[in-house]
């Protein structure tokens, strides 16, 4: 398979999406190259079948019209939008009260008032005319178009009533009106010239706020991780740049740092800090055997782990490409917003040529077609429709990364919203894929707790899976002498006493037809073995795979959101019925294969809208084949790779967090789009009209931006 480079390089001077599908077009054009360019996350994502230098990439940007960003730049682009949007607003606030408060006016204010539109005309507003003019050179027309159009003609048609029109007389008075009433003296329009670009600009800066939200907390993380990693390398231990440590590496952690990289514990017990992995508030206990996140906190004794995974493998870096993957691909409905913009924007334009041009030859009055035509232009500005959809997406990737919950498909919002099905793996997506002990028989005169405790006595010397959750279960007495003999028991002495613990009919114990048939009946709640010593079966105890804490308030939360639960397992009938009785859900199935869960799937797609939810090798087929596939953030890498929505932890609460987040995020883009056209199709008609002040027009247009972003970021308080 050929080897595909990735590059991804900031982009600078975008203002809207038609800035970066242009953008884009260009990139495409160099052979061998297919490039995406974010306009949420003002990047440029750049894949190549060669390696490809950055300098070629940086030119095309830069031809186009737009410039190609280091990170510092891209921060100082940022900090200047800043600096342009309070020196504009201090500059527009005084030019706005003088034009529109008459007792503020004095002799020759007009001038003053010149002047300072001026600076915010030409350097404020001067994103808006880069991005206007680069427009021109690829004769195509945006909503940057209409602002910059908008704001010169009314500064120049101000300017010149200033200079020679009459206007700059000293004695010159401006009653402000919302709506014209005959233009019986020069008009100015200052206010509209500053307050327009400067309003859409504090618009833009919220705009670039909220967009790079969604990967502040994952690159905070990211600096988490330490530089310097404590290695044991041929019995001796030495610090190494982090960069540097290699897949099964022994990684040292001491009390109070930060796990490096991925791995499992090799030597120590204690407990960790995973509250920045996986949310979990309380510490968690970890032992031998246990996988560790990196980022994660060792809050105890020294634990040795053996890496798994380094570097961009690790579960952190997976975030961070996850979040990336979330906010840089583009959703149908942001497609249309980018066609109905390109047409939109177009039809404007003319509609504002011929609203001046029927002024002027039917009333034969310059101002007033002016003023109508300036109108039509600020009011139709659709800026909100631009950001309504992506600033939408990307504040929800923002809140599910949050949570735990990272969207990796924008599209998948809405078809999370339409889910009608949800199918649940059960091994280590409703239970925890760990064996604990859940039940304890005794036989004769012993006690549940003795049989416990001699069993776990005897299974600390075993490292298999289920000698590990006996041997956690009680620690009052210990053994010697062990002797284990792989797939029938362990035998060792407790208080003088030889005892075993093991497959009873494999061992070839004694056991009546009652106790056969106990044992039988035992053995659907899960793994079954027998303790015995002194010649005598003196109990059972059963080993089964747990059920997540919050699997069962997960499923109620489903139920409540009107989705059918079903349940597919490669488990045994018993195990999987137990499950799904314990949890009410809708519908079980087991002993399915993963290729049975893929045609499950594709039946039941013929009559409802499914998720997948799973985190072994064995649902990834079943995960890609569904219309949503949700993975487990403890399962595989493969999994997680076919998914749409991955969990981060292990919590299956996140499923209808998500579920409801997609289903806020259809409602606040619904709620963005009426607001980016509902001034447009009331006020349009008014400004064609002549009835319509262009600073009015200018503040609805501005408005409808502001409340676009100002409704989506209420996101943020989502839970």
């Amino acid at each position: 398979m050929s080897k595909t480079f990735e590059v991804e390089v900031a982009v600078g001077g975008m203002t809207c999406t038609a800035c970066a599908n242009r953008v884009e077009k260009q990139l495409n054009k160099i052979p061998g190259v297919k490039a995406y360019v974010d306009f949420a996350t003002e990047t440029a994502h750049v894949n190549s079948e060669q390696q490809i230098d950055l300098a070629t990439i940086a030119e095309v940007i830069n031809t186009t019209g737009y410039e190609a960003l280091i990170n510092t730049e891209a921060q100082t682009e940022t900090a200047k939008l800043k600096n342009r949007v309070v020196v504009s607003a201090v500059l527009s606030a005084v030019i706005a009260v003088l034009s529109m408060m008459p007792s503020t006016q004095f002799n020759y204010w007009q001038w003053l008032v010149f002047v300072m539109a001026t600076p915010v005309v030409f350097w404020g507003a001067l994103p808006l005319h880069k991005a206007a003019y680069a427009n021109l050179k690829h004769r195509t027309a945006t909503m940057d178009t209409l602002v910059s159009l908008g704001v010169l003609v009314s500064y120049f048609w101000s300017a010149w009533q200033v200079v020679i029109g009459g206007a700059g007389d000293a004695s010159y008075r401006m009653m402000f009106e919302l709506f014209s009433s005959g233009h019986k003296m020069p008009e100015i329009y200052f206010e509209v010239a500053a307050v327009v670009p400067t309003v859409v600009l504090f618009g833009r800066w919220l705009e670039v706020k909220a967009r790079r939200s969604a990967t502040d907390a994952v690159k905070a993380l990211l600096a988490t991780v330490p530089e310097k990693t404590l290695v044991r390398r041929d019995g001796t231990e030495l610090e190494i740049k982090t960069s540097e440590v290699k897949v099964n590496d022994l990684v040292v952690v001491r009390s109070g740092e930060r796990f490096p990289v991925d791995g499992v514990v090799v030597e120590g017990i204690g407990s960790i800090d995973a509250a920045a992995i996986t949310g979990e508030s309380l510490p968690i206990e970890v032992a031998i055997g246990d996988q560790i996140a990196a980022g994660c906190v060792n809050l105890a004794s020294v634990i040795v782990i053996e890496a798994n995974s380094t570097g961009d493998s690790s579960r952190i870096a997976l975030m961070a490409k996850l979040v990336k993957e979330a906010t840089s691909q583009k959703t149908k409905i942001a497609q249309l917003t980018d066609r109905i913009s390109s047409v939109f924007v177009p039809s404007i334009i003319l509609l504002a040529i011929g609203t001046f041009l029927a002024w002027y030859f039917t009333t034969g009055n310059t101002q007033a077609a002016i003023t109508a035509a300036v109108a039509v232009l600020v009011i139709a500005c659709p800026c909100a429709l631009g950001i309504a959809v992506p600033i939408s997406l990307v504040v929800a990737a923002s809140v599910g990364a949050k949570a735990g919950a990272i969207i990796r498909n924008p599209d998948s919002l809405n078809q999370l919203a339409d889910l009608s099905a949800v199918v649940l793996d059960k091994t280590g997506t409703l239970t925890s894929n760990q064996m604990v002990v859940t039940d304890v028989v005794a036989i004769g005169m012993n006690s549940p707790q003795e049989v416990l405790a001699v069993a776990a006595a005897v299974e600390r010397g075993s490292t298999h899976p289920i000698a590990r959750a006996i041997a956690g279960s009680d620690t009052s007495m210990s053994a010697s002498n062990i002797n284990e003999t792989p797939g029938i028991g362990i035998r060792g002495i407790v208080k003088e006493t030889e005892v075993f613990v093991g497959n009873p009919i494999k061992a070839e114990l004694a056991m009546s037809e009652d106790l056969i048939a106990g044992y039988e009946k035992l053995k659907a709640q899960g793994v079954v073995v027998a303790v015995s010593w002194g010649g005598y079966l003196n109990g059972f105890i059963v080993i089964a795979d747990s059920l997540r804490p919050t699997s069962a308030a997960a499923v109620a939360e489903l139920k409540d959101l009107n989705l059918k639960t079903i349940l597919l397992s490669g488990d045994s009938e018993t195990a999987v019925t137990a499950i799904a009785n314990s949890l009410n859900l809708d519908e079980a199935r087991w002993g399915v294969s993963p290729e049975q869960k893929f045609d499950a799937i594709t039946e039941l797609r013929k009559s409802e809208v499914v998720a997948m939810v799973g985190d072994g090798i064995n649902d990834t087929a079943a995960i890609a084949n569904a219309d949503i596939g949700i993975a487990m953030g403890t399962g595989t890498h493969a999994a997680q790779s076919a998914s749409d929505l991955t969990i981060i932890g292990d919590d299956p609460k996140l499923i209808p967090f998500a579920i409801r987040l997609a289903h806020r995020t259809r409602r606040t883009i619904r709620q963005n789009l009426f607001w980016a056209f509902i001034y447009n199709l009331i006020l349009i008609p008014v400004a064609a009209a002549g009835y319509l002040n262009p600073v009015l027009a200018g503040s609805a247009m501005a408005f409808s931006s502001i409340t676009v972003v100002i409704n989506s970021l209420r996101m943020r308080k989502f839970a």
